[in-house]
Parts: C-alpha cells; structure tokens; sequence
C-alpha cells in the first residue's frame, strides 16, 4: 500500500516526538539539552502536518456523508484544521503561559488574514479583473467580520483605559489585568458567536440543492460515503497526533522564551508559522486540484474561525484554569500591557479591511489584494519592531 505525504509526515513526526516524550518521562536524556527543543519542532511540525490533514479528511467525510456544500464542508474542514493550534495554546495555559497563549491566538488571526489576502491574488478572474466571492462569505461571513472587528476594538480600548487612568474603588486600586471572570465572560461570547455563525451557514447555505441559482448550493452528489469505522479511526490519529504536536510546539515556545530570550511576540509568530503551515499546504493543495471554494472556506476561516474559536477558546481555558491554579487564584491571570493589547487593536483594522473589501460589491480584484497586503506588510513592521523592544 502506498502512503501518502500526509501519512509518510505522521509517521516521521510520531516517531520523532513520542520517543523523546517517553525519556523525558523517565528522566533519561541521550540527546543534548540545547539540541531537544528543535528536534522537538521539527517533528511536532511534521505530526501537526498529518494529524491537520487527518482532520480535515475525516470532516470532510463527514460533510460529504451528510451532501454538505463544498463551501461549507471547507468550513468544517478549516475548523477541524485548527484543532492543532488548540492543542498547542492548550500546554501552554496548562505551563501558566497564559500571555503567550493570548497572543499566539492573535497573532494567528493576523497571519491567516496576510495568507488569505495572498490567496486573492491568485485567484482567476474575469474579463473586468474581478473574482466573485461566495454568498456565504458575502452575507454571512462579513457580518463575522464586523462583529469580530467591533468585539476586537472594544476590549482594546477598554484594557487600554484601565491602564492609563487607575481606577480606585473604596480606596483599593483595581488590578491592571484581566481576571478568570473576565476571561470566561469574553470566550463564552465570542464563542458563542460563533456557534450562531455556523448554524446560520449550515442551514441556508450547507444542502446541496440542485434547482438553486446559486453556484456554491446547486451541487450535484458526486462523494463516495465514507465508512464510519475508517472515520472513527481517521479521527483518533488525528486528535492523538494534534495532542503529542501540540505538546512539541509549546515545548519549543517556552524554550524560545526562557532559554532563548526571544520576545513573546517573536516566538508567538515563530510558533504562527511552524504551527499554521499545513493549514496554508492545505489551502494550496486544493487551490491546485481546482477546488476554490474549498481553498477560499479554509483560507477564510482561518481569520473568523481563530478569532471567535481559538482567540475565545484561549480567554474561556485561561480564565477557567485560573481559577484552579493556587498561584493565580483567579486573579491577575492576564497583565495589561503592550503585548497583549497592540494584537487586539491590530484585529480591528484587519477584519474592518477585509469587511470593506468583501461587502462593497461581493468581488474582489488585484488592487484590493494588494491593498491588504499593504496594509498587513505594515502591521507587521510594527510588530516586529516594536514587539522586539
């Protein structure tokens, strides 16, 4: 039987990662402690590659079994490839790297939005230089976009007014932070969200309906069934390997910071990039098959799905875990400084440019995409500059 690259990837990445996790359980060390963590990268890359892409096939699977949309089966499989960056933010709450975790969740969000703006501007266009997007991105997904944009802008503008003018109350000055409290309240909404999201999609948009206008629904059955066993199976490759590379990834975070001495910005891009990958072979594997509206629903979802799962996800675990760890106390999980601000005002401009571009005539063209480029080439100057000092 012949393996395929996701496969071969799994298989090397599992091999790298489980050996070097069960020594470090029994406290043997064979290989030199400045070498572990970039083995430990390499081979949590390549187990987040295949445990990525066994998510998305079992997904897709799944919507196929159901005669989902391909838009829509993109969203599920764009979801499902997130998993993995789950996992990593997941072992960096459980070390009580909560900061590093709340911007590793952004700085997705804005590396995605930099992927899914280059993905613009190669897709085919029409005689007048324009690519008309999905109904469901146009409709649905720009009203994500606002309300990501508005929650971003929010929260931002609220921590940096903490900041700047101390508050007192009975003489006792409130902390500069966020609290477990607060951290539960702002996941449980943005997730929330999100759930009204997918369900409005799936309803009107997820079927297959033969007699409707619309390209993305009228969509004939053409996908082979899946056998339940081989899902089953296909899934818990995936959650065990997204688990034991998420686990190499965050290893590697703490290293970069602890050891390393990088700035939390820059090891949360670093973690962005290594982590993200397959998500980006993703979207150009199936650019290349000609599936676009896979392609586009996973490029997309990449910016609205961290946001509102990944980002809330973060804020709903630290704040839950905060409770639970006696140093923390539920208290002062989250500093307000500017790491964890300078992302979350960075969200707005970059869901509100892409709302705009989106929602002015459900098309987009070369000079939007470079617009956005521009405008994320600049953010990330910024980032980069002043995230270092």
């Amino acid at each position: 039987m012949k393996l395929h690259l996701w496969q071969i990837s799994y298989i090397v990445g599992l091999a790298i990662v489980a050996p070097l996790l069960i020594l470090d359980t029994l406290g043997i060390h064979l290989i030199p402690a400045t070498i572990v963590p970039y083995v430990e990268l390499t081979g949590g890359i390549l187990l987040i590659a295949g445990s990525c892409e066994a998510f998305v096939i079992s997904v897709e699977g799944i919507a196929h079994n159901m005669h989902l949309t391909d838009y829509v089966a993109g969203i599920y499989a764009s979801i499902a490839s997130t998993i993995p960056e789950m996992f990593v933010i997941i072992f960096l709450i459980l070390g009580g790297n909560y900061e590093m975790a709340w911007i590793l969740a952004l700085a997705t969000i804005f590396m995605n939005s930099l992927v899914f703006a280059l993905y613009t501007l190669i897709l085919p266009k029409d005689e007048e230089g324009n690519f008309r997007l999905p109904d469901a991105i146009h409709h649905v997904g720009s009203d994500l976009l606002t309300m990501g944009a508005v929650i971003s802008l929010s929260v931002a503008l609220s921590m940096i007014l903490v900041h700047l003018f101390p508050l007192t109350e009975g003489g006792t000055e409130i902390a500069q932070s966020l609290n477990s409290s607060e951290l539960i309240l702002f996941g449980s909404c943005l997730i929330g969200v999100f759930v009204a999201y997918l369900y409005r999609i799936t309803k009107y948009y997820g079927k297959c309906d033969p007699t409707s206008d619309d390209p993305n629904v009228a969509c004939e059955i053409k996908h082979d069934v899946m056998p339940k066993k081989a899902l089953a199976i296909t899934l818990v490759i995936a959650v065990i390997g997204a688990a034991l590379g998420g686990e190499a990834l965050s290893s590697f975070g703490h290293y970069a910071i602890e050891t390393m001495h990088l700035p939390v910005i820059y090891a949360a891009l670093l973690l962005v990039i290594f982590g993200g990958t397959p998500e980006y072979i993703i979207v150009a594997s199936s650019h290349r098959k000609e599936q676009l509206e896979v392609a586009l629903s996973n490029a997309f979802g990449g910016i609205v799905q961290v946001f509102f799962v990944i980002f809330g996800f973060t804020m709903l675990m630290s704040g839950v875990l905060g409770f639970l760890d006696p140093v923390a106390q539920g208290l002062n999980i989250l500093p307000i400084e500017l790491n964890t601000v300078v992302l979350l005002i960075f969200a707005f401009p970059t869901m509100f440019i892409l709302r705009a571009m989106i929602t002015d005539d459900a098309k987009i063209n070369a000079l939007e995409s470079v617009s956005m480029i521009a405008v994320f080439v600049m953010m990330l100057y910024i980032l980069l500059f002043y995230g270092g000092i």
